[in-house]
């Protein structure tokens, strides 16, 4: 998958389904306006757990950071799943020239504080996925991309992330407000663990580095729950059965 030097505004992760020559392919962007919320975290890792599910993935990153295709990526080397950075302006093009090299599943890393890149996204995926960690202040920066995401009538689901081990109030009240704001909450959570750090440097994912971890297994949970996700909120759909739908404009 090709690569192209990075500049100016970019954007972050959620699902698609396409039909490209009669075959299904999913994208899915990782979307938040307020950043630490380990957006590129949560996308590197799902992709291996996707990569290692058995479906053809890759990784576009259109955050100026560069953190996953940059730091990650050059540590990973030549392991699937690749990882592209990309102008958001190009996103459009990436994802087609991705899908035609055989890419059933594509993840996009986006940046925080972009409304401009988010709107690109919003226009070229079909579902976001949104980390909020667990306060008040994250909170109220999901209503903002959560606005940005229903303008644009993409369907999105948060999880919470760098949480504590056990639920405490801090967790309860951002649960109520999530469900207050009519965003859907994925029951997996993302604990905030050091292993996820080591393994990032090493440009792998928990689920290579140490695939029998607490960590590990939070990955592979939630990758299951964001797989059965049906956009339409209506059924739990296969990735290989769930019907395609025509991609917008």
């Amino acid at each position: 998958m090709a690569t192209s030097q990075q500049e100016g505004v970019q954007n972050d992760a959620c699902i698609t389904q396409h039909n490209v020559g009669g075959k299904l392919v999913r994208r899915i962007a990782l979307v938040q306006q307020k950043g630490g919320a380990a957006k590129t975290t949560l996308c590197v890792h799902l992709a291996v757990a996707a990569q290692q599910s058995g479906i053809r993935t890759a990784i576009i990153d259109i955050d100026p950071q560069a953190s996953a295709s940059g730091v990650w990526g050059l540590a990973r080397g030549d392991l699937a799943p690749p990882v592209a950075a990309v102008l958001a302006a190009e996103l459009r093009d990436a994802l087609e020239a991705a899908e035609a090299e055989g890419f059933k599943l594509i993840f996009i890393d986006t940046p925080p504080h972009t409304a401009p890149a988010l709107e690109v996204v919003a226009r070229n995926i079909d579902v976001a996925v949104v980390p909020v960690q667990p306060s008040i202040l994250d909170v109220a920066a999901t209503q903002a991309t959560l606005d940005l995401l229903r303008a644009n009538s993409v369907p999105a689901i948060a999880v919470l992330t760098r949480t504590s081990p056990r639920t405490d109030e801090e967790i309860l009240e951002t649960e109520r407000a999530l469900k207050a704001l009519g965003l859907p909450l994925l029951n997996t959570r993302v604990v905030e663990r050091k292993v996820y750090r080591r393994a990032l440097t090493q440009g792998q994912a928990v689920g290579e580095f140490d695939p029998t971890s607490k960590a590990a297994k939070e990955i592979r949970a939630l990758w299951k729950e964001i797989l059965a996700f049906d956009k339409n909120r209506t059924s739990v759909s296969d990735l290989t059965n769930v019907s395609s739908s025509k991609r917008r404009a």
